[in-house]
């Protein structure tokens, strides 16, 4: 596989994250309508067999990669505090690094072979707000009214100036990759697009991405997407977790459920300990929508993260 790396901007707002499984079913959807059914099914069966033909990382702002989980732990074993005072510092620097999220690239690089020093979080320029929605019946296509009140839910929708980072493992060909992904990102991802919402250009050309200092001996890895470890990955590591409720991208019957079952999710920036580091890990998670009233294996959900070799004392 070949890994590349996009930059995306937005032009328009968007209300959902930008995460890897969002990104997948998306890609899916755009190489259907530029390259037919056959083609998706067959992208389909690669995946479902453990030899995905693309993964996606998460989306972060330009120049940065996730804080690697657990690096504040490494730190704090191998500090050297003598006096009072800086047993505080420490402390004081501790508190304001666990709540990192992103850091810069040269930062990345030194955590992945060993360094433990690195320089403060790259601030988020995001800003959120809450868009309020009618909502409608699916039988009646009508706004849904409950004892002669509408009823009004909130969604949340994302503003951003800056650009965005993604990188991509692929076997396809860099022209067929590089159209499908200028036509989905500017048709839209996530929820709300079918009114204009979460429409990114891509900036410049596909590339293949050499940036990363890979150590020479790496004995764990750094995920860059969300993911479901598949049952043969390993368990040592330091990680986060957390629920996401995702949604089925289109119904065709009243039967159709437009919801998939929650899964528990690994975040991005979780490390794991490998004797061997592979390119990726994760799973594809089938039978989570019912269609029809019954469990359908149409519908999955793209749970694989690209990963990055690290070494760790």
């Amino acid at each position: 596989m070949s890994l590349y790396k996009i930059k995306i901007k937005p032009v328009s707002s968007f209300c959902s994250p930008l995460q890897s499984d969002t990104f997948f079913g998306a890609f899916c959807w755009s190489y259907l309508y530029q390259y037919g059914e056959h083609a998706l099914k067959e992208l389909i069966y690669h995946y479902k067999n453990g030899i995905p033909d693309i993964i996606f990382s998460n989306a972060f702002p330009n120049g940065t990669l996730p804080m690697p989980v657990g690096i504040s732990e490494f730190k704090k074993k191998y500090d050297n505090i003598c006096t009072k005072q800086e047993r505080y510092q420490k402390y004081i620097e501790n508190k304001n690094q666990e709540n990192l999220s992103n850091i810069t690239l040269g930062d990345f690089n030194k955590i992945i072979n060993g360094t433990l020093e690195y320089s403060d979080a790259v601030k988020n320029t995001e800003t959120k707000t809450m868009l309020w929605r009618n909502m409608v019946n699916r039988e009646t296509d009508t706004v849904e009214n409950i004892n002669g009140e509408s009823n009004l839910f909130e969604t949340e929708e994302i503003f951003s100036t800056e650009g965005f980072d993604i990188y991509i493992y692929s076997t396809l060909g860099i022209d067929m990759l590089e159209s499908t992904l200028r036509e989905m990102f500017i048709s839209g991802i996530g929820a709300q697009r079918s009114i204009g919402k979460g429409a990114f250009e891509v900036l410049g050309d596909l590339e293949l991405f050499e940036g990363f200092k890979i150590p020479e001996k790496p004995n764990a890895f750094v995920a860059l997407s969300n993911f479901v470890p598949g049952k043969n990955d390993p368990v040592e590591g330091y990680y986060k977790t957390f629920v996401k409720y995702p949604k089925v991208s289109y119904i065709s019957s009243e039967m159709d459920s437009p919801f998939k079952k929650p899964l528990i999710f690994l975040k991005a920036g979780s490390v794991f300990f490998a004797q061997s580091v592979k390119e990726f890990y994760g799973s594809c998670i089938e039978n989570v929508a019912l269609k029809a009233g019954k469990v359908s294996d149409e519908v999955l959900i793209g749970a694989y993260t690209v990963a990055v070799p690290c070494y760790v004392e």
